[in-house]
């Protein structure tokens, strides 16, 4: 990179932080990956099991990180950032799982930095034992219930309530942000977000989420604010839905509405089901889960599309032909809300993170390189059937990425955009307290469309209404049926029950 570059780089960041000082607002940086955590040794691929689940976060990486410190004096904490749960929690130095060989090899984990109350000033216990909480892919965490000071970028929350893990599968605190009604006792208790807040750090009980594309190390989280620079075109907004069976918000859903592929020469397939008929399919919007997950109607037809294989006879994951890593850019999987549509590249959900785990793949998988595929299905979710009859998708980073969201917790409204990956630059708008909704806000302007003659096809998923194929293109169209596979999936998620 030339000097000229770099001083740019450098005054992008400069401005952004600059500008973020002067409002009501607190950003910043997250990152994926944590080098040194995981054991290192190869497991065995178990059956649809929990164990199969926890193995998913760990050769993915788990998800987006950020650093913050517990305590006075001080402690740097690493923590997961996790918009499908809403209590924070860091782990005891007398963790189970950091103090037991066995529990490591058993759950392929060890832990990163804890926290010890003996070394503060500022800890106080709320509850001894109060805290529990189970995940979707069973993993659970047990302990105290605390408060304590909580810094992150600088900025200080004080006697933020948080839990004291002491019972753990998992080796790494998680940042949970979102409703307060989704915390993990019957006690509801004011959370990181009320926090923010009540002592009028930010406006709004409101975040903007910037992950960036898969080639990208880090993303960043704006607490009370919106960066115009992150995303292309007018920002869509859509209500939060109240969650299934309650008169209450608890999770990030919203309406599910359409799902399809473009390829490279300007076809289409677009995948027709029951599920976007009858009503509004729920999503959730969740930074916790690496992959993405949606009902088996949904899953199939975009497995059979993309020529996706399932593993039925070991772990019931899908994995995906690694020469998709090099797809253009402008075949697509496209995800509609509401009439907004996000475009993920195919690209983008290929997860070249198999490496060492080739070996002990099934020999049927016919790739000669496997990589795990960013879609996969509710279908054998080992956790609950529950999730499946449910009908609802969980859209994770892999989805994300290619999104810029903005969740009001307030406004019970999330702002959605197709992401402006790669910015280097801020236009911070401040979310203040008086608003009484998201701001009509619109970003960097939409790239020129390309022209041409497309076809278009519709795909009827098993079980779905009647579908048909309508063509207007030329011969090349025919292609797109010719792509066929053999398609069902499974996984798991750390979003809370």
């Amino acid at each position: 990179m030339k000097l000229g570059a770099v001083a740019n780089a450098v005054l992008a960041v400069l401005s952004s932080a600059a500008a973020a000082a002067a409002q009501n607002v607190v950003e910043f940086n997250l990152h994926r990956g944590i080098p040194g955590l995981h054991l290192g040794t190869l497991p065995q691929l178990g059956r649809r099991d929990t164990y199969t689940q926890l193995l998913i976060n760990n050769i993915t990486g788990g998800g987006y990180y950020c650093e913050v410190t517990v305590g006075t004096p001080p402690q740097p904490i690493t923590m997961i950032l996790d918009t499908g749960s809403s209590d924070a929690w860091v782990l005891s130095p007398k963790a189970d799982l950091c103090t037991s060989r066995a529990l490591q090899e058993k759950y392929q984990d060890s832990c990163g930095n804890t926290y010890d109350n003996t070394k503060s000033q500022t800890y106080k216990l709320v509850e001894r034992n109060g805290f529990s909480i189970q995940y979707l892919d069973n993993g659970t965490a047990k302990g105290d219930y605390i408060t304590e000071d909580f810094s992150i970028a600088g900025v200080t929350i004080k006697n933020l309530q948080m839990g004291h893990v002491l019972e753990t599968v998992r080796g790494i605190g998680i940042l949970g942000i979102g409703y307060t009604a989704n915390v993990a006792t019957r006690k509801v208790y004011p959370n990181i977000m009320d926090q923010l807040t009540n002592q009028k750090i930010i406006g709004l009980k409101a975040y903007s989420l910037y992950l960036n594309d898969r080639r990208s190390s880090s993303g960043t989280i704006l607490f009370g604010g919106i960066d115009t620079n992150k995303f292309v075109g007018p920002l869509h907004i859509v209500p939060i839905m109240k969650s299934f069976g309650l008169n209450v918000h608890t999770a990030f859903e919203i309406a599910f509405t359409g799902l399809g592929v473009t390829y490279t020469n300007g076809s289409t397939a677009e995948i027709n089901t029951n599920l976007f008929k009858a009503t509004s399919l729920p999503a959730i919007l969740d930074s916790g889960s690496t992959l993405s997950y949606v009902p088996e109607q949904l899953a199939k037809p975009i497995f059979r599309e993309l020529g996706a294989v399932t593993d039925n006879t070991l772990t019931g994951l899908t994995f995906i032909d690694c020469k998709h890593l090099d797809d253009d850019p402008r075949m697509v999987i496209r995800f509609n809300f509401d009439g907004k549509e996000i475009k993920v590249p195919v690209n983008e959900m290929v997860l070249d993170i198999l490496g060492a785990y080739q070996h002990l793949l099934p020999s049927n998988i016919p790739y000669e390189r496997v990589c795990m595929f960013g879609i996969q299905s509710t279908k054998n979710f080992d956790t609950s059937e529950t999730v499946e009859k449910s009908n609802f998708a969980l859209l994770g980073d892999t989805f994300l990425r290619s999104a810029y969201v903005v969740y009001s917790l307030d406004h019970h409204q999330i702002g959605i955009a197709q992401a402006n990956l790669n910015s280097t630059s801020a236009a911070i708008v401040e979310l203040k307290s008086g608003d009484k909704a998201l701001p009509a806000v619109t970003g960097v302007p939409e790239p020129s469309p390309t022209d041409g003659g497309v076809a278009t096809v519709t795909v009827t998923a098993k079980n779905a209404a009647p579908g048909s194929v309508r063509f207007s293109g030329g011969l090349e169209a025919l292609a797109v049926l010719a792509i066929t596979s053999i398609c069902i999936a499974a996984g798991g998620v750390i979003v809370s029950l």
